[in-house]
């Protein structure tokens, strides 16, 4: 079933856009705070500082990993990945916002055509995230993103305006990327433990040099807004479209992946009528075009991002 895109129309005229990238959208499996209190029935408390950057429960490894299997046995990774004891994988919606829905996630089959394995995962720098993607990905996450010495992940270029564009590695095979994490500020789940102990935790991923040893976005006392969170998508999905691969899952949250669809192809999410759930996977075809501004800035161009036939992948069967 395919999506066009919601921002952009191309005209005979229009600047031809850049390389296009197969991008996987996947929500981490179940956290800590996504569940009720086991002995109390209550829903967690969002601003208890106990609560910080919580690790998945057991069903959401499990979720993770029995996705591994469905991305393994459809070509999408090459190798192996385990499905833990159980093996089963079930959702459950997200109770960390305002923002949470009635009922189950589902939805259409991707197409038969045999895709292309997932060369680069990029994940949210919460420990959530990064979790879900090793239990998806084993794979990726075997060595030391610093074991070759005198070739960092990452190196300096200038974009399109002149300003610092930090590239990954060709054979870089997942990284972490602040601006795919979750809404920042005043909850708890969505502040950011040190970089050492991520890098500790987590020594294959290579680290955005734009993050910190402390989280310094997120604030006790305010939080991101959606249109804040929408402006980072476009500066990531920008950033994206410069790296060296083609076909990148981006492993996130739900308001995140709620604020990426509803941007750019609504219609998939039925304007806001539809829930983003844990491990579910939405596919789509990345883009961006440079054209003329609008307005009179200061170079007469913008990045126009396009996110086209999109489709939420489906590997579950009543």
């Amino acid at each position: 079933m395919d999506r066009d895109s919601a921002t952009t129309t191309a005209t005979s005229d229009a600047p031809a856009a850049g390389p296009v990238k197969t991008i996987y959208i996947i929500r981490h499996g179940v956290a800590v705070h996504n569940v009720p209190d086991p002995r109390t029935g209550e829903r967690p408390n969002l601003l208890d500082p106990k609560y910080a950057d919580p690790p998945l429960i057991r069903q959401g490894e499990l979720q993770a990993r029995v996705l591994g299997e469905h991305l393994r046995r459809r070509g999408m990774i090459r190798g192996s990945c385990g499905i833990g004891p159980g093996g089963s994988s079930g959702r459950i919606a997200e109770d960390e916002d305002a923002m949470d829905a009635e009922g189950g996630g589902g939805g259409s089959s991707g197409d038969s055509d045999d895709p292309p394995p997932i060369e680069l995962v990029v994940c949210s720098p919460l420990t959530r995230c990064l979790q879900t993607a090793s239990h998806v990905f084993p794979s990726h996450f075997e060595g030391d993103a610093e074991a070759s010495p005198g070739r960092p992940a990452f190196s300096k270029i200038a974009d399109d305006d002149g300003n610092d564009l930090h590239v990954l590695r060709g054979d870089c095979r997942v990284c972490c990327h602040g601006d795919a994490r979750e809404a920042f500020g005043m909850h708890y789940p969505d502040k950011r433990s040190p970089l050492s102990l991520l890098s500790s935790r987590f020594p294959a991923v290579a680290y955005h040099p734009s993050l910190a040893e402390h989280d310094l976005d997120w604030k006790h006392d305010t939080r991101e807004t959606r249109e804040d969170v929408s402006r980072r998508i476009r500066k990531f999905f920008v950033w994206l479209s410069k790296q060296p691969h083609d076909n990148v899952a981006i492993v996130t949250h739900g308001v995140w992946a709620e604020c990426a669809l509803l941007e750019y192809c609504p219609e998939v999410l039925e304007y806001g009528r539809r829930r983003v759930y844990n491990c579910d996977v939405y596919r789509g075809r990345l883009s961006v075009r440079r054209s003329l501004a609008d307005g009179n800035d200061q170079n007469g161009h913008v990045n126009a991002v396009e996110l086209n036939d999109v489709q939420q992948l489906s590997f579950y069967h009543a």
